[in-house]
C-alpha cells in the first residue's frame, strides 16, 4: 500500500509539473532578465511573474528608421531588433549599438535565441541558425514558401528542437544542433502563426481555419478542429488548455489530453461580422486577457468563461498582443498607445503615446520593458530616477 501511495503521489506531482509549464518556464527565463523568444516562452502564454516599473519613464529611444514588425528580444542586457530588410541591431542598456548583422533578406517574425545561437525564419523561405558572436552560419534549411511565423523550440528525448511554419503549408521540426528535419507536417494551407508547445506536442493554426495538434516525435497529427474563421495568429497553451482567437473575433478554449482535443467552447463570441482579431491572448492561472472589438481589452474567467471586466483603449488594437506582468497588463495598440492596466480591475494606471504605429509585442526585463514601433523606433521604459 505504501508503494502504491508513493506511485500515486509521483503521478500527481508529474501532472502538476505539466500543468504549470506555461508559468514556470517563463518565470525561469525572466529570472535572468532575458527575453529569448517571441512571447518569452515556448507555450506563448504571455505571462511573467515580474513586476513592471511603478512609475515607468522613458529612459532612451533609438530611431532606426526602417520598418520593423518582429518583436524585440533581450539577452545578457542587450536588446536585439531586426528590420524588414533583415538587418539586426543589438543595443546596450544605454541605447548604444553594440551589434549588427545583415541577414541579406527580409525578416517579418521574431527569432529564437539559445546559447548564443539565433534561429531566424525569413521571407525567402529559409530558417537559419547563426552563431551570434562570430556571425558564422551554423546551418540553414530551405522550405518552399515564405516564413512569416516565429520559430519555437522544445526539448524532446534530451535534445533541443526548433519548429517553424511556412507558407508552403508545412510545419517543420528540426534538430537545433544540425538542422536535420525530424518531421514535416503537411496542412495544404499557409501556416502564418507560431506553434505553441505542450510536452512533445505542437499546437498551431492555419489559413484553412483548422487548429492542429501534432506529435513532434512522430509527425502525426493526433487531432484537429475547424474553427469559424482562419487563424492568423498563434495559440497559447496553459496547463491542459489551449486558447486561440480566429479572424472572425471568437476566442476559443480547448482541453487537451494525450494529444487529443477532449472538449471546446467559445469564451468570447464575436460581437459582429467584421471581427478581424489578429493578436494573441495572454493567459494566467485563472484569467484570459485579449484585445477585441477594435478598441477593447477583455479579462475573461478561465473557469466559467464569464467577462470579469472590459475596458476601452485609447487607440485601435492590431497585431500586438498583451502581456501580463505580475498583477498588471501591458498593452500596445496599432495607433501607437502604450498602456498599463490593473489585472484585477482593468483600471488604466499609466499610458504613453509614441505617435507611431505598433505591430510587434513588447519585451520584458527585470527592470523595465522595450517597445518597438513599426517605423523602427525602439523605446526603453524603466523606473523613474
Amino acid at each position: 500500500m505504501e508503494k502504491l501511495r508513493g506511485w500515486l503521489w509521483g503521478c500527481a506531482v508529474l501532472l502538476l509539473m505539466v500543468g504549470c509549464r506555461a508559468v514556470s518556464e517563463l518565470e525561469d527565463l525572466a529570472e535572468d532578465g532575458d527575453w529569448l523568444m517571441f512571447r518569452g516562452d515556448p507555450t506563448l502564454g504571455g505571462y511573467v511573474d515580474v513586476e513592471l516599473p511603478e512609475h515607468p519613464t522613458l529612459q532612451w529611444e533609438y530611431k532606426h528608421g526602417v520598418r520593423c514588425v518582429a518583436s524585440p528580444l533581450v539577452e545578457n542586457g542587450v536588446v536585439y531588433v531586426c528590420d524588414k530588410h533583415g538587418v539586426m541591431l543589438g543595443l546596450d542598456k544605454k541605447g548604444g549599438v553594440v551589434y549588427r548583422h545583415d541577414w541579406g533578406t527580409e525578416v517579418e517574425a521574431s527569432w529564437v535565441m539559445r546559447d548564443s545561437v539565433m534561429y531566424v525564419g525569413q521571407i525567402d523561405g529559409r530558417i537559419r541558425a547563426l552563431v551570434r558572436t562570430s556571425g558564422r552560419e551554423y546551418w540553414s534549411h530551405a522550405t518552399e514558401g515564405q516564413i512569416s511565423a516565429s520559430p519555437n523550440w522544445m526539448v524532446m528525448d534530451g535534445r533541443e528542437w526548433v519548429m517553424v511554419g511556412s507558407y508552403d503549408g508545412c510545419l517543420y521540426v528540426l534538430d537545433a544542433e544540425t538542422g536535420k528535419v525530424n518531421c514535416r507536417v503537411e496542412t495544404g494551407y499557409y501556416v502564418n502563426g507560431a506553434a505553441a508547445v505542450w510536452g512533445e506536442y505542437a499546437v498551431f493554426g492555419g489559413c484553412d481555419a483548422w487548429l492542429r495538434v501534432v506529435n513532434c516525435r512522430t509527425g502525426v497529427v493526433t487531432d484537429s478542429m475547424e474553427l469559424k474563421a482562419y487563424i492568423p495568429s498563434s495559440p497559447v497553451v496553459q496547463g491542459e488548455q489551449v486558447y486561440v482567437a480566429d479572424y472572425a473575433g471568437n476566442v476559443w478554449e480547448m482541453r487537451l489530453r494525450n494529444g487529443e482535443i477532449l472538449s471546446n467552447r467559445i469564451l468570447l463570441r464575436s460581437a459582429d461580422d467584421e471581427g478581424g482579431m489578429l493578436s494573441m491572448p495572454a493567459v494566467t492561472r485563472d484569467a484570459v486577457y485579449v484585445l477585441a472589438e477594435s478598441r477593447y481589452l477583455y479579462c475573461l474567467n478561465r473557469d466559467d468563461g464569464s467577462v470579469r471586466w472590459r475596458k476601452m483603449l485609447k487607440g485601435e488594437v492590431g497585431e500586438s498582443s498583451p502581456l501580463v506582468c505580475g498583477d498588471r497588463v501591458l498593452v500596445c495598440t496599432k495607433t501607437g498607445m502604450v498602456s498599463i492596466h490593473d489585472a484585477n480591475t482593468g483600471d488604466c494606471l499609466w499610458e504613453y503615446e509614441t505617435g507611431e504605429q505598433i505591430i510587434s509585442s513588447p519585451a520584458i526585463t527585470l527592470d523595465g520593458f522595450y517597445v518597438l514601433t513599426a517605423r523602427g523606433t525602439l523605446l526603453y521604459f524603466g523606473e523613474k530616477s
